[in-house]
């Protein structure tokens, strides 16, 4: 009885902030997706794509800690709609080099401008928050990633380093 009604710990308290806000900004990023006749791993995809371009299918993964299946199904998608072109490299015959096409240039034009609004939306509700108190989230986040990372045993988690 004496456990249920302890305050959560702070560990406890700190994951479901994340999480939290985490779920609030995926969902924002599914609702540009749709809002575009994309799936989430498709958006993320090009998003990741866009400043890497042109990318190897491997680093792809890497970055965007997809499964090698959804991966391939959201290239498939993009090669298929016109907005990524998928070449094997003729150095290295195994691996794929993905590009943006020009019609997957300016769609990505098109989301960042979507994108803009959004950010600009998520800069209204930062603008609440003093700058100071800002900054030191930011500083605070850090630390936990950083002492995370090296709680963390390599290789477990399903996710590399970035």
């Amino acid at each position: 009885m004496e456990t249920e009604q302890r305050e959560p710990v702070r560990s406890t308290a700190m994951m479901q902030s994340f999480w939290n806000v985490q779920r609030h900004l995926v969902r924002a990023a599914h609702q540009t997706a749709q809002e575009n006749g994309l799936s989430l791993p498709q958006f993320h995809s090009l998003m990741t794509m866009a400043p890497r371009n042109p990318i190897t299918q491997k680093e792809l993964a890497a970055h965007t800690h997809l499964p090698k299946s959804t991966l391939s199904q959201s290239i498939e998608g993009l090669v298929q709609s016109g907005w990524v072109i998928r070449e094997t490299n003729p150095d290295n015959r195994r691996e794929v080099v993905l590009t943006l096409s020009k019609q997957g240039e300016t769609f990505i034009t098109d989301i960042k401008q979507q994108e803009a609004g959004m950010q600009q939306q998520l800069e209204q509700v930062l603008d609440q928050i003093d700058p100071t108190v800002f900054e030191q989230m930011l500083e605070t986040h850090a630390q936990i990633a950083d002492g995370l990372k090296n709680i963390l045993s390599p290789g477990n988690g399903g996710c590399a380093d970035d």
